[in-house]
């Protein structure tokens, strides 16, 4: 079976453009098979006209099939799922799954708490690695100078993710206030 490879844009800064991608992948012949790692796979398929929706939601798996059925019901189907990023599609003109801006509120506040919980992981571990560098010496100073270098490169990207995900919730909230 034939696949291709994509990278994610980053649905923390460009949602719309990643949902706009897969809908031009699908009626292209290739249809989304998984997204892991900010990296979607796709498989060769008959070109489709569908609208890609994104949903973030930890499940449990008892709660699996109440979740999809819900989404089913509204006209959504189930593509992939990873890490509590769910993809689903639809038919063009398929209503919105956040149609309101509570429930759009909603559902960037689920999504910022892991990317803030591994934020703050990373940047403990920036501090951890900066006070080693500069406590310690000899192998200790080398250790923590290539784990402070290694931990910005973590850092800074999540740090951004983590401010435009605050920058969506800021918005959402004003217009759930409108």
């Amino acid at each position: 079976m034939k696949k291709t490879y994509k990278i994610s844009n980053g649905l923390a800064f460009f949602e719309q453009k990643d949902l706009q991608m897969l809908r031009e992948k699908a009626a292209e012949g290739w249809m989304a098979e998984s997204f892991k790692g900010g990296l979607y796979t796709f498989t060769k398929s008959t070109p489709e006209d569908v609208i890609f929706s994104i949903d973030y939601y930890e499940l449990t798996p008892e709660d699996e099939e109440e979740y999809y059925e819900l989404f089913a019901s509204s006209g959504w189907k189930h593509v992939c799922s990873h890490t509590g990023i769910h993809l689903f599609k639809a038919a063009p003109g398929t209503p919105p799954i956040y149609s309101d801006a509570a429930s759009k509120t909603d559902q960037v506040k689920r999504s910022s708490k892991p990317v803030y919980i591994v934020t703050i992981a990373v940047f403990l571990f920036t501090i951890i690695t900066l006070a080693f560098m500069k406590l310690t010496e000899g192998s200790l100073h080398l250790a923590g100078k290539i784990g402070f270098f290694i931990s910005i490169v973590f850092f800074i990207p999540m740090l951004m993710t983590s401010m435009a995900i605050f920058i969506q919730l800021l918005k959402a909230q004003k217009l759930s206030k409108n």
